[in-house]
């Protein structure tokens, strides 16, 4: 058995339409992750998976408007690495067969019994550490590692405020895009700010990560590329 206390600082995406299973699920997943994103349909799995930064999905098959082979395929496109579980009712030859095509790490039969889910994450896991997804590198020299919310400079830690890890989290998400002001007020500090603090808050992460690692786009938002 893996320690299941580093799944602390990781975020998990759980998608499920029998509100009853995924009530039981939910609860056991709040106990083991930073946070817990649900949806009650593909597409809205969909829609939050592109809106937050999430190591490890499980999906339940049958859902309404996009199914669980559905949203894995589209999710691979963006993250091609990520752990997949699909989880159904049935063990229909189609959708082990599907579940193979999409990589996911396990297709489980429902229930969802706790030791089921703990041997899985345990398997997701191994695959973060398998494809080097606990540490980001932003250059040759600064890397973030989401399994401590630690910055490490030529392997030396450098402290990040709550805040800040928060901040550098949320950049991570959109990768390469564009962040407004307003979705880093709403997503980190659940009001609107000073001009003077927001500033002073990028102007102080960006000491810390390197200039080029944290941009401006004057009036339009913020990025680490």
């Amino acid at each position: 058995m893996f320690d299941i206390t580093v799944l602390k600082n990781l975020n998990i995406l759980y998608a499920e339409d029998d509100v009853e299973q995924k009530e039981a699920v939910e609860k056991t997943l709040k106990l083991l992750f930073k946070n817990v994103y649900t949806a009650n349909d593909g597409l809205e799995a969909f829609e939050i998976f592109q809106k937050y930064n999430i190591q490890i999905v499980l999906l339940d098959y049958v859902m309404p408007n996009l199914d669980g082979y559905e949203v894995a395929t589209k999710l691979r496109t963006l993250k091609p690495k990520i752990p997949l579980i699909i989880a159904s009712a049935h063990n229909e030859k189609e959708k082990l067969l599907n579940s193979i095509q999409v990589q996911v790490i396990q297709y489980i039969e429902k229930p969802i019994t706790q030791e089921k889910l703990l041997n899985v994450l345990g398997l997701a896991y191994l695959k973060l550490e398998q494809h080097n997804l606990l540490n980001i590198e932003l250059n040759d020299a600064v890397v973030y590692s989401y399994l401590d919310n630690k910055l490490l400079f030529q392997d030396e830690e450098i402290k990040l405020s709550k805040q800040e890890v928060a901040l550098v989290e949320l950049l991570l998400g959109y990768k390469g895009q564009l962040v407004s002001k307003e979705v880093i007020e709403q997503e980190i500090f659940k009001e609107s700010i000073e001009s003077n603090t927001f500033r002073n808050i990028i102007y102080r992460l960006r000491k810390k990560i390197g200039e080029n690692n944290l941009l401006t786009v004057q009036d339009v938002g913020y990025l680490i590329p």
